[in-house]
């Protein structure tokens, strides 16, 4: 069973306050888990993780231990910088997946959005950075269960597709845009999109993506054969 939990930010320093630390308590919690687990997992694509904000994980990833472990240890660290540097009264959360870092949130002005794209890459083993951040108020409690209802909706029904295997993607809303991440066919990309942007409420899908082909998937699926790296991502894009 997928673990779902929700960080919603209100709009007092107190309460921001303490929404960084309890991110940072399960941040930490997580890649204690995911440290233990691929101490027993060499080469292993099946690991259980939870939910922050309204990012969906997964049980079954395509990542290995090792990428998955330091995709938790980036996002605690940048989510530590962006705290640091910004201080209270902006809602920026930092979501990895293979390296790949989506920024999302909300802070007062271009300045803040600039910054926290500036410290995140200077975070150790970051490769790019998709810098989502909207300029604006903090996110009430209504727009923060908006979004989470939205990744909420649009996971079932890539679970419920059956052409394909959706347990692959990753998802994240920020203010009624969903945001797809995953090593993924072009033809999973497609129509993972499709289901996505057909979802009620999604305003705009973005997608960042590692393409693969076939070929590559099949033998992700096969642990006896030799895997290459999955390319760069292709994507970024809205669909």
């Amino acid at each position: 069973m997928t673990q779902m939990n929700v960080d919603i930010c209100s709009k007092s320093a107190s309460a921001a306050s303490g929404v960084r630390r309890s991110r940072g308590l399960w941040r930490a919690a997580s890649l204690l888990t995911v440290v233990l687990a691929a101490t027993q997992l060499q080469g292993c694509f099946v690991l259980g993780l939870g939910a922050v904000g309204t990012t969906a994980y997964v049980a079954t990833d395509r990542r290995t231990a090792g990428s998955i472990l330091e995709d938790n240890t980036i996002e605690l660290k940048a989510d530590n910088r962006i705290s640091s540097a910004l201080g209270a009264g902006v809602n920026v959360r930092a979501v990895s997946y293979n390296q790949q870092v989506l920024l999302v949130g909300q802070v007062p002005n271009e300045a803040d959005k600039q910054k926290a794209e500036e410290v995140v890459k200077g975070v150790p083993n970051v490769k790019a950075v998709l810098n989502e951040i909207d300029i604006g108020p903090v996110a009430d409690l209504n727009r923060s269960a908006t979004d989470t209802l939205i990744t909420t909706k649009v996971r079932a029904r890539l679970i419920d597709a059956r052409d394909i295997f959706g347990n692959a993607f990753k998802v994240t809303t920020s203010n009624s845009v969903v945001y797809l991440m995953g090593i993924v066919t072009q033809r999973e990309a497609d129509r993972a999109v499709q289901i996505a942007r057909d979802t009620t409420g999604v305003s705009k899908v973005v997608t960042m993506f590692n393409i693969i082909t076939e070929q590559q998937l099949q033998d992700m699926r096969n642990p006896q054969k030799e895997n290459a790296p999955p390319p760069e991502p292709r994507g970024n894009n809205p669909a």
